[in-house]
């Protein structure tokens, strides 16, 4: 039995499922979590925002240390194991500060195992759509999950759900296969073969000014949509949907993504990353005016469903394409994480400044600020170059 696991498809099932159901469980209603324990919108924000400082840190450190250790999945197991306890002893907390500590580890291990994640979807034995559609699924589950719990059921069930995730989820990884040799491009010839010495170094995609200015793009692309993320649950609770719902129409809004990965393979390697770019940011662009210009609860709710996941999940797609063609196989999982990173940067400089524009502006407004912010990247990302050489989501 032991043997027919190891590698199988259900070891990555309960890797992906497992990873995005406790990601969701624990980020899709933490600021109704947080409101409803007594912690104001400013206090809520510093909290929130701790995710991104610490993964600062951690994401870097984590991708670099898979890279050399060449054990991307002891360490992401290690790391879903500790999310669980994490969690558990964030619900917990009452204080602030503990409360900071605590989502900051929480979150900030999440997103250093997501770029093993992307590395393993990439370069399996298994379609990337086929894999990745699971944490699609995971994360719909997780979310309805959550809503249900918050609404209905003592929180602590939730925190308890999240460490059974996470252990689940290091099983699958114990499981899973490392990364074989990524899938080349086919409108070429077969490379000749790599030169050790030059390719492994860490300047070599530091130092290209198309990677640099990825990570620009990444910068305001995620801060506007991570703190989306912080503040739909509280818009739509605003426009008068109950909590329990609020947890539904995330889930919906998941479930969208499924054809989006399952097709990956039909599209995603085609076309070119800047227009892949265009696309993602102008779903989001027009999703942040609806929210900013539109009161009526149906049509904002109508927006959330079709296109929060959509833009976002694209994005993800689009991260691991354009590192996979600007950075060497030997720092891959580095070049990822680096990416992330800079999510993180955007999620520290918005969140921080999120609750008291909130407070100043109002919501509405707010929205209109993030809109300019997705118009900046498309300003930005129309002086990307990068190849479309390897074919990674075959």
């Amino acid at each position: 039995m032991i043997r027919r696991f190891k590698g199988s498809y259900l070891s990555y099932v309960l890797v992906f499922f497992f990873f995005f159901f406790c990601m969701a469980a624990f980020s899709s209603v933490l600021s109704v979590y947080l409101t409803g324990i007594g912690i104001g919108v400013a206090n809520m924000a510093r909290i929130v925002s701790a995710s991104g400082i610490f993964a600062l840190f951690m994401i870097p450190i984590t991708g670099y240390m898979s890279d050399r250790t060449r054990k991307p999945r002891l360490i992401g197991g290690i790391m879903l194991i500790c999310v669980g306890i994490f969690a558990m002893l964030f619900s917990q907390s009452r204080t602030v500060a503990l409360l900071f500590i605590l989502n900051g580890l929480t979150m900030s291990f999440i997103s250093a195992v997501q770029p093993i994640l992307e590395r393993l979807a990439g370069a399996s034995k298994y379609r990337y759509g086929i894999l990745r559609v699971w944490g699609t699924i995971g994360y719909a589950v997780g979310a309805q999950v959550a809503g249900l719990i918050i609404g209905t059921m003592p929180s602590v069930v939730l925190f308890i759900t999240i460490l059974i995730g996470g252990l689940l989820c290091a099983l699958g990884f114990a499981g899973a296969e490392d990364p074989i040799m990524d899938k080349r491009k086919s409108t070429e010839e077969e490379p000749q073969e790599k030169k050790p010495a030059e390719k492994i170094k860490l300047s070599s995609f530091l130092k290209n000014p198309n990677y640099l200015l990825f990570l620009l793009i990444t910068v305001l692309f995620w801060g506007a949509s991570g703190v989306n993320m912080t503040y739909v649950p509280i818009l739509l609770r605003d426009l008068g949907i109950e909590t329990s719902l609020i947890g539904t129409v995330i889930f919906l809004s998941t479930l969208v993504e499924i054809p989006l990965i399952l097709f990956s393979n039909k599209f995603m390697d085609r076309f070119s990353g800047k227009s892949l770019i265009f696309l993602a940011c102008g779903l989001t662009l027009f999703e942040f005016l609806v929210y900013g210009l539109v009161s009526v609860s149906w049509v904002v709710v109508t927006v959330v469903i079709l296109l929060k996941a959509e833009a976002t999940t694209t994005y993800v797609m689009i991260v691991l394409k354009i590192v996979s063609n600007l950075v060497a196989p030997e720092l891959r999982t580095t070049g990822l994480s680096l990416v992330n990173t800079s999510n993180s940067i955007g999620g520290i400089i918005m969140q921080n400044i999120a609750g008291m524009m909130v407070e100043s502006l109002g919501l509405s407004r707010f929205y209109l600020v993030l809109a300019g912010m997705i118009t900046l990247s498309i300003i930005l990302a129309s002086f990307l170059k990068v190849k479309n050489d390897l074919k990674v989501f075959e």
